[in-house]
């Protein structure tokens, strides 16, 4: 039985595990898959859609089908695109944290609950604490659990509903109730949503659920049929979701996506000997510790049968399904991925070889070393993309070559290590350069391991009374001289625990906002996001130009439209009135522009931002998310300065000032000027200068059409040795050809200008 220190111990468990999965976070994609379900993710978060159109023109059917309605979905099940949905939700409502990265931390909570459920399963089982402990972070740490607790595959989630229906229909065999049986059809279910296939396993946990009925009402039928009713609900209810899922995508409810040639095609022993024992791929090189469990299963049987039998049962079952699939592998992955879903269960008869380490020197060192080299393993499976060495040796092979599966040469847990230094770590604080963000995982783990060894250890002083749960029978049971004044007790503090584990996990939400907070997107495509979100409108539409914009975009995007990649405005479906394109494609910068007039082109560093409108519509200056000047400067006959932004009012030598311009087009120019911008004092001394080309050469004034909106944003530099003091900020335009700049035609006074006033700065020290 499990009382309420063992659920400090689990919330202690849970809060070092998810922070040694924060601390070795990524936050980016490593595979296709990921992709193709976070993109379903982000339609649903931002428009109630399902599709996959973000990745459409690109990835096509590599990760999808299209529907009866042209739209392109995910072949993926539905269980893990709604899990990362919550936190995707959350990073959309603020630009302060990644999209993409949040939900990339959805299997870090997946797993760490994973090895919660595996220490509280070992501990109703009547394990030791230390013992159940013990093969939880083995389960954690010393498994592909890790590396993949970094990842958005659907296998983690798998693993978790299908150990959540294991022990739930343990706690109903010992406690019975209406609960259990509920929650472990529930786990079966958020299985079956993961991967539909998990329905192998159904009939295994189907057979516990009737042992464990016959236990408690024997032939009594009319007893059975509210457990097995509790249980079968929500599995049903998660089959209609699947079948309303692929209805909605293809318009049947048995047709899943999948394509003729993804089928059961491999020779079968192949796949056995490749999922078990290849360099390649392996399972027990990828995960030495469970050579240990497969050793000490025969004693786990010998105490426990059902559960021997369930665990070795979801094992093989799984490695039987996969072993003749075509992709039997996993495709582009760390390992076996198709059996991260068996690892919980694989890991259980640890508990065993730990029982045995307690009674044998022998045992305990070599239970000590394979643990060295399993968590070894997973380490180097963590620090490393596994895409570098995979890409790399696909160039020199060709795509899943057989050599990379069974030439120990070309093993990746040999290749791997090559790739192992500083400017290769793939994890998220090594990436962006950020100590603090380092600094706060590692006092997060040591905060997390200090109060998981404080709680057990304060379990263990507390006796066997720690695992009864109920403060009644604490009472009656502890002697008179343990209590104090009025029958209270004095050696189990279970509040204070409670407290302590509370606030553990209070600490482990911040301390992961606050790197989710550090990493915040950045750069030239974040930019161009957040400018995007900003002046968008209903009925308008996004295409990405170049499918290396995909994450970043989707990352740094907190609109509402539909997002469309690869594709010209052209292609994108639903007749929107307008269509947003981002990036450059492979157009020339410089070629003659056949767009209506109206249309928009802004720039954000290196990346291009448009929008054509239809005829008779133009652009409305107040969308800027920048000040509209009043009355817009005109500059000669042919340009005006409809807004313009300054970033701040003061800076120091050396440093840069943000500013952003957008001119609009009265009349086509005759000429290709040149935007400056300067920062100038009463003698004509200059502080900082900045001569360019609109949109970077991107759109020259030569093909601006009357009413085009151009603007950029610019980082003007202070020079390092310009004097202090107060600067006005002055731009204008000159045609190079010439020197000559624009006159400005509408300011008031008695002399005529050639540059526009933007305001003052101070430059200091």
């Amino acid at each position: 039985m499990t009382g309420r220190r063992d659920k400090q111990l689990a919330g202690c468990l849970f809060a070092l595990l998810f922070s040694v999965y924060l601390l070795t976070f990524s936050g980016r994609y490593h595979s296709s898959d990921e992709m193709s379900m976070l993109a379903a993710t982000d339609s649903l978060a931002r428009r109630g859609a399902w599709d996959t159109d973000l990745i459409r023109s690109w990835m096509g059917e590599q990760q999808g089908s299209f529907g009866p309605d042209g739209h392109l979905y995910s072949r993926k099940g539905i269980g893990t695109t709604l899990a990362a949905l919550p936190l995707y939700w959350l990073a959309s409502q603020t630009e302060q944290v990644g999209n993409v990265q949040a939900a990339m931390l959805t299997n870090a909570i997946v797993t760490a609950l994973t090895g919660v459920l595996v220490y509280l399963y070992l501990r109703r089982l009547g394990y030791r604490d230390g013992v159940s402990l013990g093969t939880a972070l083995a389960f954690g740490l010393g498994t592909m659990a890790w590396p993949y607790a970094r990842y958005l595959f659907s296998e983690s989630l798998a693993g978790l509903g299908l150990m959540a229906s294991a022990y739930f229909l343990l706690r109903y065999r010992d406690r019975g109730g209406w609960l259990s049986p509920l929650l472990a059809g529930a786990g079966l279910g958020l299985a079956l949503l993961a991967r539909l296939n998990n329905a192998i396993v159904a009939p295994f946990l189907g057979l516990i659920l009737f042992a464990a009925i016959y236990r408690r009402h024997g032939r009594d039928w009319r007893q059975w049929i509210r457990p097995v009713l509790l249980f079968g609900l929500p599995v049903l209810a998660a089959l209609a979701v699947t079948g309303w899922y692929n209805w909605l995508r293809f318009g049947n409810p048995l047709t899943t996506g999948y394509l003729p040639e993804e089928r059961f095609a491999a020779p079968l022993f192949q796949g056995l000997y490749g999922l078990t024992l290849s360099p390649g791929k392996g399972l027990l090189w990828y995960s030495p510790l469970l050579i240990a469990a497969l050793a000490a299963w025969p004693a786990f049987f010998r105490r426990h049968r059902s559960e021997a039998l369930l665990a070795a049962a979801v094992v093989v079952v799984n490695i039987l399904f996969y072993a003749p699939w075509y992709l039997w592998w996993g495709g582009h992955s760390w390992g076996p991925r198709f059996l991260v879903t068996i690892l919980p269960f694989a890991t259980l008869p640890l508990a065993e070889a730990l029982e045995a380490a307690r009674r044998s020197r022998l045992v305990a060192a070599g239970l000590a070393a394979l643990a060295v080299v399993s968590v070894a393993v997973q380490f180097l499976g963590v620090v490393v993309n596994f895409n570098l060495y995979l890409e790399e040796v696909y160039a020199e092979l060709g795509l899943y070559h057989p050599a990379t599966l069974f030439d120990p040469a070309y093993s990746p847990l040999l290749r791997q290590i090559a790739y192992v230094r500083l400017e290769n770590l793939d994890l998220a604080w090594a990436r962006e350069g950020d100590w603090m963000a380092l600094g706060v995982g590692l006092g997060l783990v040591l905060l997390s391991a200090v109060a998981l060894w404080t709680a057990w250890r304060a379990k263990r002083h507390a006796g066997p009374l720690a695992a009864v749960p109920d403060r009644r029978t604490v009472r009656r049971s502890v002697p008179q001289h343990q209590r104090s004044g009025r029958g209270r007790l004095t050696k189990i503090p279970f509040r204070g625990h409670g407290l302590m584990i509370g606030t553990l996990i209070v600490l482990v939400g911040l301390a992961a906002a606050f790197s989710l907070a550090q990493y915040a997107p950045s750069g030239d495509v974040a930019q161009a996001a957040g400018l995007l979100a900003e002046m968008e409108q209903p009925k308008e539409a996004v295409a990405l130009a170049d499918s290396f914009l995909t994450e970043p975009f989707q990352d740094a995007y907190d609109g509402h439209l539909p997002v469309w990649g690869v594709a010209t405005p052209a292609e994108v479906k639903g007749d929107p009135e307008a269509v947003w394109k981002v990036g450059g494609g492979d157009e020339e910068p410089a070629a003659p522009d056949p767009r209506p007039q109206g249309g928009v082109r802004l720039q954000a560093g290196s990346v291009p931002l448009t929008l054509s409108l239809e005829p008779g519509r133009t652009f409305d200056t107040a969308r800027l998310p920048i000040p509209q000047q009043q009355p817009p400067p005109r500059l000669g006959d042919v340009i005006e300065l409809a807004a313009a932004w300054q970033g701040d009012t003061a800076v120091r030598r050396g440093e840069t000032l943000s500013l952003a311009l957008a001119w609009r087009a009265l009349a086509p120019p005759d000429a290709s000027y040149t935007v400056f911008v300067q920062a100038i004092d009463d003698q004509g001394v200059k502080a900082g200068q900045l001569d360019r080309l609109p949109c970077g050469g991107g759109c020259l004034t030569t093909s601006w059409l009357p009413g085009d909106l151009v603007g950029e944003w610019y980082e003007l530099p202070i020079s390092a040795d310009a004097p202090p003091g107060r600067y006005q900020l002055i731009t204008g335009l000159y045609d190079l050809a010439t020197g000559k700049r624009l006159p400005v035609q509408n300011l008031p006074g008695p002399t005529a200008l050639d540059y526009v006033s933007l305001g003052f700065v101070e430059v200091m020290p």
